[in-house]
């Protein structure tokens, strides 16, 4: 690799404006004394006046994140308080959600080590050399590339992918030659939702549903994907699509190691230990960057490192609504009310696939209006959790990643949405009402179609 300093992506591992305000210091310095704090509650047994002062310092990073919250932030937030306050009142469940909260301390260092290792791939070179290769492609395999390309390097930059990706847009390009490359890198990224560990879809899956192994979701999800890119693919006018798919693997090939080695060391850590997938993932991740890095110029790793560290502040969102749904579904799980109200809907006579098609387009649906997946995605699970149906656990969990993945495709205020079309230059609606959401359809059927078969199988 060459041993060049300077950064090779347009915002890559350089960080992004500091938010300036006190506040916004105050809460990056919270949450780096609690990341390194949380990974050493999970490696010793640590005395309760330290994971009591964790909670507290959590406790305040949550508040300050409200206070700084936009308006759909402290609205949602508010709600889930609401929720976990109501239930605690209900059915004196006030050591379920200390519990439930204390668990989603976790969230402290697991965000932040994904974006240390997002930085940390970002920075490498080959990226570049991938995103020249797409440039010089003809329009038509240009998308089949853009795809490929979004699937891998989301798997690990997340929406990171759009930065690498977004360059290879001509500047002449009209508006439907952006939209399209724009759906191409959109779709790519959204089918690595459905098996990457690196997101946060898998880790609340499988921290939901901990008597099913990781590496069960993780090839039922690999599956889903093979099946949404061969969807997306039959759209490509190109004579030898499967060629142009692998072309797109080896331009790769260089990082395709770092992304098997992610997703192969967290599930090895959680399938051989007690730790859950965030566990898990809070402890493989950093040194997996610190590696990479390892490999990039000095200036690469500053950059990196400074990135990372001035991002801390800016995730209070983030964790503030994924700690407190996390909350929500614990208390859900040992709720008698919730358990007594579900009873009497999910009845064990509902064929399994009815189910997990309402499981999907229940996703959908309240993501598109506007809901955060992670909220419908806690309580769905945390509702089957309580009953007996005919669904497989396995394919509950499935279930919940294909309507994540499918719904960050349309949502119209997810991260993944506003990032791609600031990024490819379109307009949000041109994307989201567009022919694509044929394609989406299809997939989901498809894909509905196969976690039926698959309950099937093992029910």
């Amino acid at each position: 690799m060459p041993h060049d300093a300077r950064p090779v992506l347009p915002g890559a591992a350089v960080a992004p404006p500091s938010p300036g305000g006190r506040i916004f210091r105050v809460m990056g310095l919270v949450l780096a004394i609690l990341w390194p704090v949380e990974v050493a509650r999970l490696l010793f047994d640590v005395p309760g006046a330290v994971t009591g002062g964790a909670s507290g310092l959590f406790l305040t990073f949550l508040a300050l994140a409200l206070a700084t919250g936009d308006i759909g932030t402290r609205v949602l937030t508010l709600l889930l308080l609401a929720g976990i306050a109501a239930l605690v009142q209900v059915d004196a469940a006030g050591a379920e959600a200390i519990a439930g909260f204390q668990d989603a301390m976790i969230f402290a260092a697991f965000l932040p080590s994904v974006f240390l290792l997002r930085n940390a791939v970002a920075g490498d070179r080959r990226l570049v050399d991938y995103r020249d290769r797409v440039a010089a492609a003809d329009p038509e395999r240009k998308k089949g590339l853009v795809l490929i390309g979004g699937h891998l390097i989301g798997s690990t930059l997340t929406v990171g992918a759009f930065a690498v990706l977004s360059p290879v847009v001509p500047a002449d390009a009209g508006e439907r030659e952006r939209r399209d490359l724009a759906l191409a890198a959109i779709f790519g990224v959204c089918l690595s939702v459905i098996w990457s560990p690196v997101f946060v879809a898998m880790a609340v899956v499988s921290e939901f549903m901990p008597q099913i192994a990781l590496w069960k979701f993780v090839l039922v999800g690999l599956a889903l994907a093979a099946l949404g890119l061969a969807v997306a693919f039959a759209r490509i006018r190109v004579p030898n699509r499967l060629a142009l798919a692998a072309d797109g693997v080896r331009g790769l090939s260089g990082i395709l190691p770092w992304v098997v080695a992610t997703a192969v060391f967290i599930v090895g850590l959680r399938s051989a230990t007690e730790l859950s997938t965030l566990e898990a993932a809070a402890l493989t991740l950093p040194p997996l960057a610190a590696a990479l890095l390892t490999m990039q110029p000095g200036g690469g790793v500053r950059a990196a490192l400074t990135a990372t560290g001035r991002s801390l502040g800016r995730l209070g969102a983030e964790i503030s609504i994924v700690a407190w749904a996390f909350t929500l579904g614990a208390v859900m799980r040992a709720s008698p009310t919730v358990e007594g109200a579900v009873r009497g809907v999910l009845t064990p006579d509902i064929p399994a696939p009815l189910l997990v098609a309402g499981i999907v387009a229940g996703m959908m649906a309240v993501v598109v209006m506007g809901g955060h997946p992670i909220v419908i995605a806690s309580i769905l699970l945390a509702v089957f959790a309580s009953v007996d149906t005919q669904v497989h656990d396995l394919v509950v969990g499935a279930a919940v990643l294909l309507g994540w993945g499918c719904s960050a495709m349309i949502a119209p205020a997810g991260l993944i949405m506003i990032v791609s079309t600031g990024m490819f230059g379109v307009r949000r609606a041109s994307v989201i009402f567009s022919d694509s959401a044929v394609l989406l359809v299809g997939f989901a059927g498809a894909g509905i179609g196969l976690l039926a078969a698959l309950n099937a199988v093992i029910g």
